[in-house]
């Protein structure tokens, strides 16, 4: 080997070594800021002029080691693995990215746990109706609801009439009241003929009028005015016939039949009369008057027999006594 080649290669050598020594250097620097920077993250470089300044200079020297290498291996003179060298990137701290919080800072403090929305359990059949009764129950509200908006006028006015016709309706029976008041006194005050009659005109409707039209009849009979006292009876008959004072009414009806000489007729209706009234208080009066007919017409013994079983069938009657007196006088109109 010629001396001009050793002194190639030791020229090579000295740069090797120097580069050598370069990049060692750069990767101490390198480690040394990564622990720095995991140590305190924090920390800011203490000045960013020398920041500027340094950041072409790493970056140069790592363009330059390849074309270097190719250059020596291109001659083949001498041929070195630096990818172990520069396998960890040079990373400037001006080039590094501002320290972010820490995992620590991170963790947000008291964090709630989520509650767990556990699925429902199934309806149960008796909830099930429960459920459908409160739906019903509001169904039901609302139909009602909707009735009360639809009818609700309807029905007030229907009320408001039916109150107004109960005012009215008691209204007049105060009135009625008062009016059959007033009649009650007017019988009790009246003393003729006239006045029954004047209560008869006032007060026709009054409970007071059945009682004065029978008063009124009987003192046109006791007046002898027959005809007047007949036709106020069948007058009384036709208005009044289902009071009890019809009965009376009828009798007296025969009474006056007898009375204007028409014992015929008298005779039949008593005899119908005792017999559709059996077991009235009036009967008596009934057998009595047919025997008082009987005896009119000549049938004395027909009399007799009439007169016999009056005091037979009602001896404790005030008509029992009369019966016998008349029954002792009989033989003589023989």
């Amino acid at each position: 080997m010629t001396e001009e080649k050793k002194d190639d290669l030791n020229e090579q050598k000295t740069f090797l070594n120097g580069h050598e020594e370069l990049l060692k250097s750069i990767n101490s620097n390198s480690a040394t800021s990564a622990k720095s920077e995991t140590v305190e993250p924090a920390e800011a470089p203490a000045s960013p002029e020398v920041e500027e300044e340094e950041a072409p200079v790493a970056q140069a020297t790592v363009e330059e080691i390849p074309a270097t290498v190719e250059a020596i291996t291109e001659e083949g003179t001498l041929a070195v693995d630096l990818e172990p060298m520069i396998e960890t990137p040079v990373v400037h701290p001006a080039s590094r990215p501002p320290p972010g919080p820490t995992s620590s800072q991170n963790k947000p403090k008291g964090k709630k746990k989520k509650k767990k929305n556990h699925p429902r359990p199934p309806h149960s059949p008796q909830h099930e109706d429960v459920l459908k009764q409160q739906a019903l129950e509001q169904q039901e509200v609302k139909e009602v609801l909707v009735f009360f908006k639809k009818y609700a006028k309807p029905a007030a006015l229907v009320i408001l009439l039916i109150c107004a016709f109960i005012l009215i309706d008691k209204f007049f029976k105060i009135q009625h009241q008062k009016k059959d008041l007033r009649a009650d006194t007017a019988l009790a005050q009246a003393q003729n003929a006239d006045d029954l009659q004047a209560i008869l005109n006032d007060y026709a409707s009054s409970p007071a009028a059945p009682i004065a039209l029978m008063s009124l009849a009987r003192e046109k009979f006791n007046a002898g005015q027959i005809d007047e006292a007949e036709s106020l009876y069948t007058q009384f008959l036709k208005k009044y016939g289902t009071l009890e004072q019809a009965a009376q009414a009828e009798l007296n009806l025969i009474s006056c039949k007898e009375s204007k000489g028409q014992f015929a007729e008298a005779h039949l209706l008593y005899d119908i009369y005792s017999k559709t009234h059996k077991d009235s208080y009036l009967a008596p009066a009934a057998r009595m008057g047919q025997a008082r007919c009987l005896e009119a017409l000549g049938e004395l013994d027909e009399a007799q027999r009439v007169y016999e079983d009056l005091i037979a069938n009602y001896p404790k009657s005030s008509w029992s006594r009369t019966a016998k007196i008349h029954l002792k006088m009989l033989p003589r109109k023989k």
